[in-house]
């Protein structure tokens, strides 16, 4: 039998991978085709992730860095980042704000 906290975790890594392609479909205005583009091949660039990052803040609760997305640069990779820092307990409030103040 499966414990909760592995329920939890299957269940929510399809929502974080929707969370992650909603977020990249809004910046960069279409539907991505393949979750292992990188964000930079999709048409991103450093502009547009300040906007991806702070969209994922909202949805998620979790603030990621640029360098977060230059080490996850795709959907895959980046739904795995977002699950890894909310197992951990990394949300909104200790990791840092989409808007840069404290």
């Amino acid at each position: 039998m499966a414990d909760a906290a592995s329920v939890q975790q299957v269940e929510e890594q399809p929502r974080l991978l929707g969370l992650v392609r909603s977020a990249w479909r809004d910046t960069l205005g279409y539907e991505i085709p393949d979750d292992d583009t990188s964000f930079f091949d999709a048409g991103g660039d450093s502009f547009v992730l300040i906007s991806l990052i702070a969209k994922m803040a909202k949805s998620s609760g979790i603030t990621i860095t640029p360098v977060d997305v230059l080490r996850a640069p795709t959907i895959r990779a980046q739904a795995a980042l977002l699950d890894r820092m909310r197992a951990d307990g990394r949300g909104e409030a200790e990791v840092g704000r989409a808007d840069g103040n404290p």
